[in-house]
């Protein structure tokens, strides 16, 4: 049947037991366990969730999930609606537990930030085995590559439907050869990072997609530009007219 909303529920339901026994804090329903979970995956209530699911905007099954980007201002306003405000800690608490005890191989975000940051190596490796970027390499003096990317959404995930685009932009940094002539030492990158969406926060398959790479233009050599000129002081220049 696999990994399933209700499964996850439950899962985030027995965190909470075990954290918390019964005997010394009040027990919380399921349905308020299902409105914490709901609202973590971006939702205003369970019954809005149910109708993704029949939608087909939500996947029924998580199992192929790869990165989750936990709501986590949604879940607290949530519980607080629900009469649980001093409870946004342990439940949050519980729903990560869920996914890291039923889908361990999903990673868990708390932003979009948070997610550029764990694929940051994946796409500084996709670049520098690019043919793009190879080539600009090639036309330097210089070699290595400290990749430093920056990632924004193309369109906010919460928004986005079949696919998430990611666009990551920056540089690379080079080692100069000074044994040879100076021909840049930056690289400017860019890359598409499209994900396939099993949910509205809930991320599938990512592919990478290289779409820039070009030498930093570091202005006209300095040994082509003419000698600066002075031109002499105004008594030199009144002198010179009286000879």
């Amino acid at each position: 049947m696999g990994i399933t909303f209700a499964s996850l529920s439950h899962a985030a339901k027995s965190a909470l037991v075990s954290m918390a026994p019964a005997a010394t804090t009040p027990d919380l329903p399921l349905g308020h366990v299902h409105q914490a979970l709901a609202a973590a995956l971006g939702f205003n209530s369970h019954a809005a969730l149910k109708a993704a699911v029949q939608s087909g905007e939500e996947a029924p099954t998580y199992d192929l999930a790869t990165h989750v980007l936990l709501d986590l201002p949604r879940l607290a306003t949530r519980m607080s609606e629900l009469g649980h405000p001093t409870r946004v800690n342990a439940v949050t608490e519980a729903v990560r537990n869920a996914f890291d005890t039923l889908l361990p191989k999903a990673k868990l975000h708390d932003s979009v930030s948070d997610l550029g940051d764990e694929i940051h190596g994946e796409v500084a490796d996709a670049i520098e085995t690019d043919n793009s970027y190879s080539s600009e390499l090639a036309s330097t003096n210089a070699y290595g590559g400290d990749f430093d990317l920056s990632f924004d959404e193309a369109v906010p995930i919460d928004q986005a439907r079949g696919q998430w685009v990611m666009v990551a932009e920056g540089s690379s940094s080079l080692d100069q050869d000074l044994d040879r002539s100076f021909s840049g030492d930056v690289i400017d990158v860019s890359a598409r990072v499209v994900f396939e969406k099993m949910g509205r926060r809930v991320l599938g398959e990512m592919v990478i997609e290289v779409t820039g790479a070009s030498v930093q233009d570091w202005g006209p050599d300095p040994d082509d530009e003419p000698a600066d000129f002075e031109p002499p002081a105004n008594g030199a220049a009144e002198g010179a007219r009286n000879v």
